[in-house]
Parts: structure tokens; C-alpha cells; sequence
């Protein structure tokens, strides 16, 4: 199913659940969050709780980055001069719609329900090491379901609870909480290693693959 053009703002709300795998027969307690994702023409943002992440897009097609620590009233800022210098390939379509199109194509097409905008198709197969099942809304370009397990590993369920045009009142807002938060430059990192949030940020680059992981004195 290829995704095409930019896909038409909303607002939805899902319920994640993390399961991660025991080291032993014990059962792990599933850890279970409430996540908010906002697509507009120039900023998407996935609002997680203590942390929110968001892009933006100027009018020139450059994407610049923010990550926000609500716990630490820090927000550390990305320019798109230092997500290039971070190697960091922004497709703007892969934010938009919770999945990338480069996935999708790999998945297959099991079964087709409902008609026009109630249409959605459901996918099932592996991408890498994982296995990769999503319940697709064609009329809102995003997952309705999405799961993602990793053998011996952790599994990742989000399942949309309600969609709008534009967030409920009852939403957290984007930056309203951050307005008076101190920023700091991601490319200042080098000279702020007492920074707890540096390291938090270091430690999230270095799990989406943006930074080699390193160790701190």
C-alpha cells in the first residue's frame, strides 16, 4: 500500500502497551502509556507524557527537531544543520503517518474490511528482526493498530482509542507546559556533559541510531 503526498491533519489518541521479555519464567508486568499524536501541514508531534517529541517544516522543506523533558523543564533543540551533521534522513511521510512507507511495502495484505472511510486493511509480516502487525486506516493515513514483537525480545502494541481533526479540549497542548522552559542546543552537547537531560537525549540519539553509544566518566 504506498502512501502518497502529505497526508490531511489530525489528531488521535492511543494506548501503548510495552511488554518486555523475562529473563527467567517469571512474567514481566506489561507497562501500559498514553500517547498523543498531532499531524499538521508543518509540525507533527507525539506527545508521551513526561516527553514530547516534535518536527517542524519550513516553507524551504527543512526540518528542524525539538525533545521536550517535562520532568527536567528542559527542551533540547535540533537544528536542521545538526540533524545532517547527526546523519539523521527525515522522511516527512515516515512522521506523519507512524510508520515507514518503506515497512509497509514490506508487509503483506491479509484481509480488506469496511468501505470508503471505514476501509482498513490489515497487514502482517517482518521487517528485520521484527514481526510487524497493523491494522491500516487508509482515510486517516495511520495505524488504527500496530504491533511490533521482537523474538526473545520486547513487544510494542499502540491502538488508536479516538481521532479528530485537531485536538480534543481535554488534550495536552504542544508547548503550553514548555513555554518557559530552558532550551539547550543539541550541538552544544560536547560542552554540557553535567546536563542529566544530555545525557537522557544522548542516551534516546543513541537508540534511534543517531549517535554510537559511548560512555561517560
Amino acid at each position: 500500500m504506498a502512501l502518497h503526498g502529505d497526508p490531511a491533519p489530525v489528531a488521535a489518541r492511543y494506548v501503548v502497551t510495552i511488554e518486555r521479555a523475562a529473563s527467567d519464567s517469571s512474567r514481566v508486568k506489561p507497562h501500559q502509556h498514553t500517547w498523543y499524536f498531532y499531524r499538521e501541514d508543518q509540525r507533527v508531534a507525539l506527545l508521551k507524557g513526561s516527553v514530547d517529541e516534535v518536527w517542524f517544516r519550513d516553507a524551504h522543506q527543512r526540518v528542524s527537531f525539538e525533545r521536550v523533558f517535562h520532568d527536567d523543564e528542559r527542551v533540547v533543540d535540533y537544528s536542521t544543520g545538526e540533524l545532517a551533521t547527526l546523519h539523521v534522513i527525515v522522511d516527512w511521510v515516515a512522521l506523519s503517518t507512524f510508520i515507514d512507507p518503506s515497512e509497509l511495502a514490506q508487509l503483506k495484505l491479509v484481509s480488506k474490511q469496511g468501505k470508503g472511510k471505514d476501509t482498513r486493511l490489515h497487514f502482517h509480516g517482518k521487517v528485520g528482526q521484527e514481526v510487524v502487525t497493523v491494522d491500516w486506516l487508509p482515510a486517516l493515513q495511520l495505524p488504527q493498530r500496530l504491533i511490533r514483537q521482537v523474538k526473545g525480545g520486547h513487544t510494542v502494541r499502540m491502538i488508536m482509542l479516538e481521532n479528530a481533526s485537531r485536538p480534543l479540549s481535554n488534550w495536552p497542548q504542544v508547548g503550553l507546559k514548555s513555554a518557559n522552559y530552558l532550551h539547550l542546543d543539541a550541538a552544544d552537547f560536547g560542552d554540557m556533559d553535567y546536563e542529566p537531560v544530555v545525557r537522557k537525549s544522548e542516551a534516546l540519539d543513541t537508540r534511534l541510531g543517531w549517535r554510537a553509544s559511548h560512555k561517560h566518566d
